[in-house]
C-alpha cells in the first residue's frame, strides 16, 4: 500500500504575532503524535493499527495528523463520514479506510468510486448496503460488527450463527472485516473482557465455516490489546491514545503518552479580586481568597465547555489552579493567586505547560464527559498551530 499524505508544514511558535497573540490557540505537536504512534505500534505488534481519525482527527486536524500517522506505519484509518474518507483519498492515501458512522442515506456509489469500506453495525445496515450495491451492480466492502458485551453497537453475538450464513449468501457484499468492541476501561473489566474474547473467537470460527475469510479482524483498542495479550484480531483500533491522551484515569499508566494538543490562551486583562467578591464583578462567581481575576479570549462559542466553570482545572506558571470563575460566550474570567499576572502571560486549559501536564481525562471526569469530546467540541475558530 502507498501512503502519500504529506503533513502540514511546521509553523514556528516564534512566528506567532499580531492577532494570533491575542487569541486562544491549539498547538498540535506532530512530533508527539509520531512518537505516540510508534510506541503503540511497538506494544501491540504483530497487530497493525486502525487509526481512528473521526471528527477531523478528534479536533486535531484530519490531513496533517493522517500524514504523520501514515508515515509512522498505521495500517488504515477509521473516519466518521464518507466526506472524511474522500478527503483522505484526495490527499493521496491508498490504504484501508473504514467509514464508521454517518453513511446511511448517503450515495453508496461513493464507496465504490473512492474504495471505502462501510461499517455495518446492525442487520438493517447489512441489508441496506446489500440492496444498494446490488442496484449499482458492484460489490461494496463491509466490516460487520457484532456486540460481544459492550452493549453499544453491533448485532447480538448470540445471533451470529443465524446471521453469518445469510451474510455469506449476499453476493453484493465483500466482507472485508469482522469486528467488535472490547469493553475495557479499568481493571474491573478484565472478567468481562475475557468473556468477550471467547465470544469473538466463536464468531470468527462460525464465519470461517460459512466460507467467510475477512482480511481484517479487530476487537481491541490499544489499552485492551496490552492488557489482553491473547486478544484476537490483526488490527487494533486506536483513537484518543494516538493523540497522547489516556481514555480514563484507570488505564493512564498502561502507555507512556505525550499530549499532542495544548490549548492555551493569553491573559488580556487583570483585575484585583477580593475574597467573597465576584470574578470579575459582584454578580459573577465569588473568589475563594484574595488574588487576581484575569480575562482570557476563550468561551463557549469556541467550544470550551461552560460546565468546567467551578469544576475545571487550568495551568498557570507551571502550576495547577482550580477553575473558580465564569465562562462566558467569547471570554472567560478566572481567579489566580500569587504575584500579579502580566498581560500576555499564558493560561493552559489542557496539555503541557513546562514540566506539568493537564490530561483530558482529568477535566472530562469532572463534567461526566469522555476525554475525546473536549477536543472534538473545540471550534474551528480556535487556530491549530502545527509544530
Amino acid at each position: 500500500m502507498t501512503h502519500l499524505i504529506e503533513a502540514k508544514r511546521e509553523i514556528p511558535l516564534k512566528a506567532i504575532s499580531g492577532e494570533l497573540a491575542r487569541v486562544a490557540v491549539a498547538e498540535i505537536n506532530l512530533g508527539a503524535l509520531r512518537r505516540n504512534t510508534e510506541h503503540i505500534l511497538e506494544r501491540v505488534q504483530p497487530r497493525g493499527i486502525l487509526a481512528v481519525v473521526k471528527w477531523n482527527g478528534y479536533g486535531h486536524g484530519l490531513i496533517p495528523c493522517a500524514g504523520i500517522l501514515a508515515q509512522a506505519g498505521v495500517t488504515g484509518f477509521g473516519v466518521s463520514s464518507v466526506a472524511e474518507g474522500i478527503e483522505l483519498r484526495k490527499a493521496g492515501y491508498a490504504g484501508l479506510i473504514l467509514v464508521m458512522t454517518d453513511w446511511v442515506g448517503k450515495p453508496l456509489k461513493e464507496f465504490i468510486e473512492w474504495e471505502l469500506h462501510a461499517a455495518a453495525t446492525s442487520w438493517f445496515k447489512v441489508e441496506y448496503v446489500e440492496a444498494g450495491a446490488r442496484q449499482l451492480g458492484k460489490k461494496i466492502g463491509v466490516h460487520v460488527k457484532f456486540d460481544t458485551g459492550l452493549g453499544r453497537l453491533g448485532m447480538p453475538w448470540q445471533q451470529a450463527g443465524k446471521l453469518l450464513p445469510q451474510i455469506a449468501r449476499m453476493k453484493s457484499l465483500d466482507i472485508e472485516g469482522i469486528y467488535s468492541h472490547l469493553a475495557f476501561q479499568r481493571p474491573e473489566d478484565f472478567a468481562t473482557g475475557e468473556k468477550q474474547i471467547v465470544r469473538f473467537n466463536r464468531i470468527l470460527l462460525l464465519a470461517h465455516k460459512c466460507g467467510l475469510e475477512p482480511e481484517w479482524t479487530h476487537l481491541a483498542n490499544s489499552a485492551a490489546a496490552i492488557v489482553f495479550p491473547e486478544v484476537p484480531g490483526n488490527l487494533v483500533r486506536t483513537g484518543i491514545a494516538l493523540y497522547g491522551q489516556p481514555p480514563s484515569r484507570e488505564v493512564a499508566g498502561l502507555l507512556s503518552l505525550e499530549p499532542v494538543m495544548t490549548l492555551k490562551a493569553p491573559i488580556l486583562e487583570v483585575r484585583r479580586s477580593r475574597r467573597g467578591r465576584g470574578v470579575p464583578h459582584p454578580l459573577m462567581a465569588a473568589a475563594p481568597r484574595d488574588g487576581w481575576a484575569v480575562r482570557i479570549p476563550l468561551g463557549t462559542c469556541h467550544g470550551y465547555a461552560g460546565s468546567l466553570a467551578k469544576h475545571g482545572i487550568f495551568l498557570f506558571r507551571g502550576k495547577r489552579h482550580h477553575c473558580y470563575g465564569t465562562i462566558l460566550k467569547e471570554q472567560t474570567w478566572i481567579f489566580v493567586t500569587g504575584p500579579k499576572p502580566q498581560i500576555g502571560e499564558e493560561i493552559t486549559l489542557w496539555g503541557r505547560q513546562g514540566s506539568e501536564v493537564l490530561w483530558l481525562y482529568e477535566l472530562a471526569e469532572k463534567i461526566d464527559a469522555l476525554p475525546y469530546e473536549l477536543t472534538t467540541w473545540l471550534s474551528a475558530k480556535v487556530p491549530r498551530l502545527f509544530t
